[in-house]
């Protein structure tokens, strides 16, 4: 939805809090292009202000949020300013502007994201003496913040990342979603506090202090991990942890964080039974169809991606149930194993959706590269990504400002292959062995393969990263927090995956992608509560069945399914040929693996003949079935990130 920050003086420092918050606005310009205000306060006197960007009925109307004064004629006695980036989907006209704040103007809030039972809330408040006088799902939040305090988290079903002001209380007040669909980062250090949307603009801030936090970047090389830890890929600037709110009193200056949300795990196991099957297929149907209607909700068109997989043939069919005239956007790639579009167009024959391909080329990812990664904010591990950025990009050049689209579904109800080692684990351990014995035999004759692979892939993705990175480099930092693939059970494993890094940094790119270009994206399977609710009390055995992964969606959801698509029994997800694109990429850009940012983290012979004449460009270049290179390629990711960055 949207782009947020603030500068918050909590000592007396000489720095220009109007600057930033143009440094701030400018910076995050792509994440809201319809709209920008900015809230200027010290105690309880505040003003709102406007700059080029504003919408022009935003300003001097009856709001008493309404934009007074433009921001270069602001004074600098203020000692926080709020910013904020719209990107108008809900009530597109001047009563959604922000910053905004209750009738008494008393909390003012800074709000990224949707809160989909809006209407219901609203509804709820009424019933109780709140009046309203926007169409927002902004002026819900304020007043259920007003009516419910800190426990109004508990009410809401959406994406979110939001910074309040509270006066009376004299405090800040930030929370983040769920599952991390909606980013929010901050810097707390010597009596100053910021935050926003993105890394970048704190990074971009004068006055604050960051440098490269090397612990980051070894988790990130060595182990593939991206913000396993608050503090990530620049010292001083923290993530807040999904299903964390922050508060920061303003009069003691002191920070807490605290945990609002978790979800309780179904453990146990249990047989499959039909008629217990049958009870829970009735659910997950009603409660995902609701949780796709109210991801519908807006004053805008609304599309979908759509891969031609389970999770977004899904989302494409129940929408086409409601509306008849929708756009999907689909990344195809012909003449390779990895390509989809076939059953993507299945799934536009059945749902008659007006559809919309994109072809990605290693040429475009070249010219986009730099674009990319200053787009993603931090560094990523494949090209895959690079297919999302461009059906995002495909969407918005067809004038679509919200999407659809299908993160979570895999982490909710086993779609990755690894679960089914997790699984027959679980059975095992539980002395199921003839259902152990029937899902190793339906999965395949590849099954003790991925078995073998899955239990001691840890170890062997270690040692082959490590021995081209260099040793004090590898030996000066412990492994990432919470790292672990030993799991009881399929939905421990699960919970993990949902609840702590994998979705976390899939949701990351989806985000960064998305508002790159100025598109909304949605994903009901990763922030519906009721959904997120059934899932985890599901018993494993519905969510794996002979062999067949995403068992009680597909059946569940089989309606709206074409039968190939139904049918399916792979995954890819956002694939592309990563190693053929590797090759030309390292080619073009062979200069920068010679670059002297790398030395200290690279052991010499990494960078020893890194013309495309080595065995191991020889090999990236004429086999695109060899193992996926991706230590080259984040090599490359992060060099062009530290540039783009100024580290």
């Amino acid at each position: 939805m949207c782009g947020i920050g603030g500068i918050i003086k909590l000592e007396n420092k000489s720095i220009n809090i109007i600057d930033g918050a143009k440094i701030i606005s400018k910076t995050l310009q792509h994440r809201g292009p319809d709209d920008e205000g900015f809230l200027f306060f010290k105690d309880e006197e505040v003003i709102c202000g406007y700059g080029d960007d504003t919408q022009k009925q935003a300003i001097n109307n009856s709001f008493n949020f309404s934009a007074k004064q433009h921001v270069q004629q602001i004074e600098q006695k203020y000692t926080g300013v709020f910013i904020h980036r719209r990107l108008s989907i809900i009530d597109v006209s001047e009563s959604g502007h922000q910053p905004m704040c209750t009738a008494n103007s008393k909390i003012w809030i800074t709000f990224n994201g949707e809160i989909y039972n809006y209407i219901e809330l609203r509804t709820e408040l009424e019933q109780t003496g709140y009046t309203f006088k926007t169409q927002s799902d902004t002026e819900v939040l304020l007043n259920a913040y007003l009516h419910w305090g800190n426990e109004c988290l508990q009410k809401l079903n959406g994406m979110f990342a939001f910074t309040l002001y509270d006066i009376e209380n004299k405090k800040l007040f930030c929370a983040r979603d769920r599952s991390g669909v909606k980013p929010f980062y901050y810097y707390f250090k010597d009596g100053l506090f910021c935050f926003a949307s993105e890394i970048k603009a704190l990074r971009a801030l004068p006055f604050i202090e960051t440098s490269l936090n090397e612990r980051a970047l070894q988790h990130y090389l060595l182990h593939d991990a991206i913000e396993y830890e608050p503090e990530g890929f620049l010292k001083n600037i923290f993530e807040l942890p999904p299903s964390h709110f922050l508060e920061l009193n303003l009069y003691t200056k002191d920070i807490q964080l605290k945990k609002y949300f978790d979800v309780k795990i179904n453990d146990d196991f249990t047989v499959y039974n039909e008629h217990d099957f049958f009870t829970y297929k009735e659910k997950t149907e009603r409660i995902v169809t609701d949780a796709i209607i109210k991801r519908l909700r807006a004053d805008v068109p609304v599309g979908c991606c759509l891969s031609g997989g389970i999770d977004s043939s899904v989302i494409s069919g129940v929408i086409a149930n409601h509306n008849k005239n929708f756009n999907a956007f689909t990344a195809t790639f012909p003449g390779e194993k990895i390509d989809e579009s076939n059953y993507a167009k299945n799934v536009v024959d059945f749902t008659q959706a007006n559809w919309h391909t994109v072809t990605p080329t290693s040429k475009e990812l070249i010219e986009d590269f730099d674009k990319l990664i200053y787009a993603l904010d931090i560094p990523v591990w494949s090209t895959s990504t690079y297919a999302q950025f461009r059906v995002m990009q495909l969407a918005k050049h067809n004038n679509i400002k919200v999407v659809l689209d299908g993160q979570g579904s895999d982490e909710l109800f086993a779609g990755y292959t690894h679960y089914y080692t997790t699984y027959v684990n679980e059975l095992l351990r539980n002395k199921q062995f003839k259902q152990a014995a029937s899902e190793i035999k339906n999965f395949g004759n590849n099954f003790w393969l991925l078995y073998t692979k899955e239990n001691t892939k840890r170890k062997l993705h270690y040692n082959a990263n490590k021995k081209l990175l260099n040793t004090d480099f590898v030996n000066t930092h412990t492994e990432p927090e919470g790292l672990t693939n030993s799991f009881s059970s399929l939905n421990e494993n699960l919970h993990y995956d949902f609840f702590n890094h994998r979705l976390k940094t899939y949701l990351r790119c989806e985000d960064r992608c998305s508002m790159h270009h100025s598109v909304e994206s949605r994903t009901p399977f990763a922030d519906d509560t009721s959904l997120i609710n059934l899932a985890f009390s599901t018993p494993s055995s519905y969510k794996i069945n002979n062999g067949v992964s995403k068992h009680i969606l597909r059946e569940s959801m089989k309606n709206y399914l074409p039968k190939t698509v139904y049918n399916r029994r792979d995954k890819m997800g956002f694939v592309t040929p990563h190693n053929k694109w590797l090759a030309e990429l390292a080619e073009n850009k062979a200069d920068l693996l010679l670059s002297s940012k790398l030395k200290p983290f690279f052991a010499d012979r990494f960078f020893v003949k890194t013309d495309r004449l080595t065995k191991k460009y020889h090999r990236l270049k004429n086999t695109s079935n060899f193992k996926e290179d991706t230590l080259t390629f984040k090599a490359l990711v992060f060099i062009t990130w530290a540039d783009l960055m100024k580290i």
